[in-house]
């Protein structure tokens, strides 16, 4: 796969991750105010996206196995460019929430799990496949650092609706660009040409300890990061710190995501899947314990930016380890089925954290998140050796029947001599010592002695 059609997929996630993932922060005050409803009335659409977006992955993730990534990201952004102008065009809450559901649909198709498939399906090599994936999520993490404030801009100067509809006319021109130029370069597989058993469900899932515990531990990882995001500014506020300098320091969550995901992509941070993971949690769980006893903004700023690196890694690291260790015959499908439940503890991560913050303080969160972290590492390094371990042992047993087999096969020198098929004994895969010459074929050599062929 070309460098232009990764930079390519990089810049369209970067778009369609700032349309329709980040500016709906930017719209929610205008959207407010015009309807005239309370905020998390207006913030309900969106989670009824993130929603359907959840419930839509896996099969998702299906179609990708089966080689249709390339189109569901092209299909999945004109369709979100469609609506968004409907939704510009007719305002309204019931509109709100009907676009804002098929959306969700449009984000399971645009935002990262196709991107992933089609890298991992065009790069067969794990090196030159992570760095692929470190230089698309580069490009992604950039989303809420362009839009966000683009977004604010524009929706001051001209309104949300106008804003919206610039909005769709820039997701569906990177689409159409991105698009064009991934389809030509990227040789992916014909629907045809996909085995049976690539076409997963969740019954075929395999009995891999590992994918059960990725099922327990990306979910719950993710969990924690939405709940820290959601509660860091209010946390440094609570401490007495300015309200403008709490968010700024919330702001380094997105920026300072980018370069442990660049260091991936050059080769200067490398190693397995696993290990690469269990840095990401200890990095994360780093972060909390700084914001435990942090009241500076210097240690403060130090426990953002290490949470940061880890959950950038994060991010890089599940399509790596799915499509290097778990199951990379299927791996669109498990990463679908993966962000299935990252989507809904996202969604409910920062509803939890910020009720227990309210009966026992941040701190505690903070500090109970970072114990999490640390069981979820040490959990994950257990699972990966037990199962390393007992794989090399069923290497070893299967290697063992073979080496037996063949022993098995052989004939002794007995059972040749006594053979009453001669070609049986004399055949050209048999020891020379176990058969007479040639030019004899029907005396066998055995023991020492001749023997002709059928007189033992």
């Amino acid at each position: 796969m070309s460098r232009r059609a990764i930079i390519a997929l990089g810049v369209g996630q970067c778009v369609s991750w700032g349309v329709l993932y980040y500016a709906f922060g930017a719209l929610l005050i205008p959207l407010e105010k015009e309807l005239a409803v309370p905020r998390w009335v207006v913030a309900g659409a969106f989670s009824t996206g993130l929603f359907m977006s959840a419930v839509i992955a896996p099969s998702i993730g299906r179609l990708s196995d089966r080689g249709f990534a390339p189109q569901l990201l092209g299909g999945g952004g004109i369709s979100a460019a469609v609506l968004l102008l409907l939704w510009a065009a007719v305002p309204g809450l019931p509109t709100l929430y009907v676009v804002w559901a098929a959306l969700g649909l449009c984000m399971a198709a645009t935002l990262y799990e196709p991107a992933f498939a089609i890298v991992g399906y065009a790069s067969s090599d794990p090196r030159a496949r992570l760095r692929a994936l470190a230089l698309v999520t580069v490009f992604g993490g950039l989303a809420s650092t362009v839009f966000l404030p683009l977004t604010a801009v524009l929706a001051n100067a001209w309104g949300w609706r106008a804003t919206v509809g610039l909005l769709a006319g820039v997701l569906a021109l990177s689409t159409l660009v991105t698009s064009g130029i991934v389809m030509r370069d990227v040789v992916t597989e014909e629907p045809a040409q996909i085995s049976q058993a690539s076409m997963t469900t969740r019954e075929t899932l395999p009995l891999d300890p590992r994918l059960r515990a990725a099922l327990v531990l990306f979910p719950l990882a993710t969990l924690a990061s939405a709940s820290f995001a959601t509660t860091v500014v209010p946390a440094l506020v609570e401490r007495e710190l300015p309200s403008t300098t709490s968010a700024m320091l919330g702001g380094l969550l997105g920026v300072m995501q980018l370069p442990g995901r660049a260091m991936v992509m050059h080769g200067a941070l490398a190693g397995s899947p696993s290990t690469l993971l269990v840095l990401s949690l200890l990095l994360q769980a780093s972060g909390f314990g700084t914001l435990v006893f942090a009241q500076s903004v210097l240690p403060v700023g130090g426990g953002i930016v290490l949470f940061a690196l880890g959950s950038g890694l994060m991010t890089l690291v599940r399509p790596h380890l799915v499509q290097t260790e778990l199951r990379v015959d299927h791996v669109a499908y498990t990463n679908g089925l993966l962000a299935r439940y990252q989507d809904f503890a996202r969604a409910t991560g920062p509803v939890l954290a910020i009720g227990l913050a309210s009966a026992v303080g941040f701190g505690t969160v903070f500090g109970l998140l970072a114990c999490v972290m640390v069981a979820l590492a040490v959990a994950w390094r257990r699972t990966n050796n037990r199962f390393e371990h007992s794989h090399k042992e069923i290497t070893m047993s299967k290697r063992q029947e073979s080496n037996s087999s063949e022993v098995a096969t052989t004939p002794p020198r007995s059972a040749c001599c006594e053979s009453v098929v001669l070609s049986a004994c004399c055949g050209a895969e048999q020891k020379p010592d176990c058969c007479g010459p040639r030019e004899a074929p029907d005396v066998c050599a055995c023991g020492g002695g001749t023997h002709a062929a059928g007189k033992g």
